[in-house]
């Protein structure tokens, strides 16, 4: 069995040469194009910049608001300038979602912090190869939208984007704490804010080969009439409202640490300022109590009243107790307390926490009226009233 093959005619094969002649050009340049498109976009690395956040953040809320501060280190690992442009934060679980905070150029650059011979670079926002920089970064959000448990960094660069440093909202538990001070017109100077001239907020030290910042949240407490620390003579510390204002427990604990001794200086600022004795890394604090909190908080007060302290290592004090009176020792330019919480009672070796007072009245900015806040910290340059 076998069939039959068609003789092909002269006509027929004209046809067929027609169509190969007009029909292959158009397959091979189809193919050549789609090569192309191939070879449009070569392989490279993503962005190679590290991101980094060093200590997790915990928010806390202040009025209307809840506020989120950490540090966000940023290290080019790349040969070549990295343009910063935006930083987007987006929750983790909905990142196609609407960015929950944005920071464009012109607020990139005032939460900026660069180091070294390129630190004196015009544009801030260029990152040089092996550089790093510190982002401060400070989230404020409605405080009746809680914010997400998670939150995404989303670097903008002048090229690409970059998604990295998963970050927790809520890390370490919000103590509530009665004030160190009681009284009225108590100023919270360089208190919790995102101020580039904050010394507490860019207070970034390296101890022990880490890089720490144990000031973020740290509170200068000061009295103020009228709108100054002082009447009479300011080379006089008698003359500051608050010294020898009594400071007190914040909480029950347990006395780690305490200095006294170390004499008051002659209140100055800049130029003016002439420590009573050198300072050295020991003696920055002055005259000092710590109190372990428990659950790894440790209160410290400092720059305390020579001969004011009633507490000595190893005593138990309770919520209120009287530990001792406001001084100018150690590095202070003039009388106040410095209050902060940190992870660690050695002096600027941990981390910064953020707590919660109480209680406490807040001055309107006419001054005349005072409404009662519970469960805040106050933040920079606020003026509060604490009950007797």
């Amino acid at each position: 069995m076998y069939m039959r093959i068609p003789k092909i005619t002269a006509s027929a094969l004209t046809i067929i040469y027609c169509i190969v002649i007009h029909i292959s050009p158009s397959l091979a340049q189809s193919k050549l194009n789609s090569n192309k498109k191939g070879a449009e976009k070569p392989f490279s690395f993503p962005v190679q910049m590290e991101m980094r956040v060093p200590f997790t953040p915990t928010a806390f809320q202040n009025g209307s608001k809840s506020y989120l501060l950490y540090e966000l280190y940023l290290t080019n690992f790349s040969n070549s300038d990295i343009h910063l442009q935006a930083i987007k934060l987006l929750n983790e679980k909905m990142v196609t979602a609407k960015e929950v905070s944005l920071f464009d150029s012109a607020q990139l650059v005032n939460m900026v912090q660069t180091f070294g011979e390129s630190s004196a670079s015009a544009n801030k926002l260029i990152i040089k190869g092996g550089q790093c920089v510190i982002m401060f970064m400070q989230v404020a959000t409605d405080r009746k939208n809680a914010l997400p448990d998670k939150l995404l960094h989303r670097l903008i660069t002048q090229n690409d984007s970059l998604d990295g440093a998963v970050i927790n909202t809520h890390h370490t538990t919000l103590q509530v704490l009665v004030p160190p001070v009681k009284g009225t017109n108590w100023l919270a100077a360089d208190a919790p804010s995102n101020d580039a001239d904050n010394h507490h907020r860019r207070g970034v030290v390296i101890l022990n080969g880490r890089a720490t910042n144990s000031r973020r949240f740290a509170i200068d407490w000061k009295k103020v009439r009228d709108g100054v620390s002082f009447s009479g003579n300011s080379r006089d510390v008698q003359a500051y409202l608050c010294y020898g204002e009594p400071v007190y427990a914040v909480d029950n604990g347990r006395v780690v640490k305490e200095v006294d001794g170390l004499p008051n200086n002659i209140p100055g600022h800049g130029a003016q300022f002439h420590p009573a004795i050198p300072l050295t890394f020991e003696r920055l604090a002055g005259n000092t109590i710590v109190i372990d909190l428990g659950n790894g908080h440790y209160a410290h007060y400092m720059h305390l009243q020579p001969g004011s302290l009633l507490v000595k290592k190893g005593d138990i004090v309770h919520k209120g107790d009287l530990l001792a009176k406001i001084g100018a020792s150690g590095d202070a330019r003039e009388p106040h307390l410095h209050f902060e919480i940190t992870t660690s009672s050695n002096l600027l070796l941990g981390e910064g926490l953020p707590y919660l007072i109480e209680q406490f009245w807040l001055h309107k900015p006419n001054g005349e009226t005072t409404e009662m806040r519970t469960r805040e910290l106050p933040i920079d340059e606020q003026i509060v009233d604490f009950k007797k």
